[in-house]
């Protein structure tokens, strides 16, 4: 079925990009089976939902089981009642973080998303499931996280989907004419609502032949835009794994196969990645546990439109094995690799969650500042000339030149993309459309930015992790490891720093976001900044210690060698100065350009995506670019963190 002139797609959920038994079957049995006991346990916390369920009974006089009743009858009548949907997707989001939730979504509507979102559509959900709960089911899909691919979602608080007017009201929300817009739905009532409000709707019915203006997959649906290009090239041996497919392929691993225990058919494999690139499945036996990691011919995020070779996994391995010798307590252990399949298995990390899901849900990691503080020192000094001597740093850094594909990600998505309106960009709309406009603008930006670029092309000072985030980092109440190095390279040493700073500060920064109540979150801000101190300070003491612990006996590397200060005992100490103080300088500026890059590019962050108000969110993402400017405009402004530290303190 052929369209023209879309700009945007509008899709319904269930029953369009995801089965209605997956609703049906588990979704709505697991809120139907924790209701009553939420209600009764959080009760405080949804005064504001129970009193929406008083006023639509028309009973001011409900409470607890009562309450739970009216629920559990709207559910059986299938009522699409805000409250209702609320309270579900708040029920469902325990679910989808704890793992026993993950929502389905049909190949070719993945495939379609992807394509799509590839040639520069906008894509929007229009769901009679909260906002809340749309983000949780697309963000924790079999085949990942696919929110950065959508530009926005629209719940029954617009309106009615059966009513013109809530298509009208979309479709100047998303500034486009309604003759841009196509909308997909399996709902007949549905299509005849957008039709009439003068929007292109296709009635998708999967479950017979297709007549008039109805299709039975995305695959028959044709925008008239660029044509897909052909499926990356793979070498011989190569397969993606798919969840049946994994204990099959351990079996033949002997190591991985008695560390698990049992026999395959005693494995349980379930496929977790949330990433933007790769699979990632956790297998537990009777005995123990792994992780395989297994990287894909392309960017998974945006799917086969954007070729990513397959060599990333190799370097991944070569830089565990690396940052092993160096801080083996803060990175997993690697078990076996794979260069035909572009796989790693690795201990699986059970009692650990990812740190940036951990710093939205206000949980405190009292030692995680000073072990990545640590991290960063033994990694950056003991992969730089002040460890190696020259040969073996030539040695060691040509080892990674090829990982040019990832490396060129960095470059465009944190350099250059957020800077101009490039194709698979997005924001906040409308409330960051200024503010964004007024970025691209800004010359004196555009060049810091560019500056950093060329620290970032030109000062291999070290081997670094290449996208050390709060989402690369597992932690435990008083563990923390570093995981995901595929894009390690060497590379300057206040890339890292200022990556992990930088993501610190966007979780203070969306602080106010996550608040039920104002200021309920400002004890765990002041928790944030603290641990950002002592990340900073535990990495420049440290770092000072393994330089100064040097002797003439044991020199280390090509730089600063002992036999310098003889005449000038002086010399060690101004040089660790003066060092700390360029990584410093860097990190500031790299740090405004990841900041940046995560609320203006393509790939954001979750500490400002979970904030479900649009304007809200916009508040919160506007301090930090303000931030981000700084950083990189006015570093001179920030001499220590004690200076940083105020002047966020400032904005939040």
């Amino acid at each position: 079925m052929g369209t023209s002139d879309v700009r945007a797609v509008l899709l319904d959920i269930e029953g369009t990009t995801s089965s209605l038994a997956f609703v049906k079957d588990q979704l709505f049995p697991f809120a139907r089976r924790r209701i009553a006991d939420f209600v009764r346990d959080h009760a405080a916390e949804l005064r504001d939902i129970i009193d929406d369920i008083r006023r639509i009974e028309g009973d001011p006089r409900l409470e607890g089981a009562q309450i739970s009743a009216v629920l559990l009858r709207w559910m059986d009548e299938d009522r699409k009642i805000t409250p209702l949907k609320t309270l579900q997707g708040i029920i469902w989001k325990e679910g989808f973080d704890s793992g026993e939730l993950r929502s389905h979504i049909y190949d070719d509507a993945l495939q379609a998303l992807r394509r799509w979102h590839g040639q520069g559509l906008r894509l929007y959900i229009y769901s009679s499931g909260s906002v809340a709960a749309q983000k949780l089911l697309f963000a924790h899909t079999e085949r990942g996280d696919l929110t950065p691919l959508l530009s926005g979602y629209f719940d029954t608080t617009t309106g009615p989907k059966l009513e013109a007017a809530s298509y009208r009201a979309i479709s100047a929300a998303v500034a486009l004419p309604a003759a841009q817009i196509l909308f997909l739905s399996d709902h007949a009532g549905e299509i005849e609502a957008a039709s009439a409000a003068g929007l292109k709707a296709v009635l998708v019915n999967r479950e017979s032949a297709p007549a008039a203006d109805t299709v039975a997959s995305f695959d028959a649906i044709d925008l008239g835009l660029a044509p897909h290009p052909q499926r990356p090239a793979t070498p011989a041996g190569y397969t993606p794994l798919r969840p049946e497919s994994v204990p099959a392929y351990l079996a033949r691993q002997e190591a991985i196969a008695a560390r698990l225990g049992g026999a395959p058919a005693q494995w349980r494999t379930r496929e977790v990645g949330d990433g933007n690139l790769n699979l990632v499945f956790v297998v537990k036996g009777p005995e123990g546990s792994v992780v395989v990691k297994q990287a894909l011919p392309y960017v998974r995020l945006v799917g086969e439109s954007w070729p990513l070779p397959l060599s990333r996994a190799h370097f991944e391995a070569l830089a565990l094995a690396e940052q092993a010798r160096w801080a083996p307590q803060y990175v997993p252990a690697l078990y076996h690799s794979d260069p035909i399949m572009a796989l790693t298995v690795m201990e699986f990390l059970g009692a650990h969650v990812v740190l940036r899901k951990g710093l939205i849900g206000g949980i405190r990691y009292a030692q995680v500042g000073r072990h990545l503080g640590e991290f960063l020192a033994r990694t950056l000094y003991f992969t730089s000339d002040l460890h190696l001597g020259a040969a073996m740093k030539k040695q060691r850094l040509a080892g990674y030149l090829g990982n040019t594909a990832t490396c060129r990600i960095s470059e465009d998505l944190i350099f250059d993309e957020p800077y101009f309106a490039a194709p698979l960009n997005r924001h906040t709309r409308p409330q960051l459309d200024a503010a964004v406009a007024a970025l691209r603008r800004d010359a004196p930006l555009k060049l810091a930015a560019q500056e950093m670029k060329w620290r970032f092309l030109n000062c291999p000072e070290a081997l670094i992790h290449g996208d050390l985030h709060t989402g690369s980092v597992m932690v435990s109440a008083l563990d923390t490891r570093v995981i995901d190095p595929e894009f390690a390279f060497f590379g300057p040493m206040g890339f890292d720093v200022g990556a992990i700073l930088g993501n610190l500060l966007m979780a203070y920064l969306s602080q106010p976001g996550h608040e039920k109540q104002p200021g309920e979150r400002v004890p765990y801000g002041t928790y944030l900044l603290a641990q950002t101190q002592l990340l900073w300070d535990t990495f420049q003491q440290s770092f000072s210690t393994l330089w100064r612990e040097r002797s003439a006996a044991q020199p280390g590397g090509e730089l600063y060698q002992p036999r310098l200060e003889v005449d000038a005992p002086e010399l060690r100490a101004l040089a660790i100065g003066a060092r700390l103080a360029s990584i410093w300088e860097d990190a500031l500026g790299f740090a405004g350009c990841k900041i940046i890059r995560r609320i203006a590019g393509l790939a954001h962050v979750e500490d400002f995506e979970a904030i479900g108000d649009g304007d809200r969110r916009a508040d919160c993402e506007r301090n930090a670019l303000q931030l981000a400017r700084a950083l990189l405009v006015e570093r001179q402004r920030y001499a220590d963190m004690e200076a940083l530290l105020e002047a966020v303190r400032q904005l939040a």
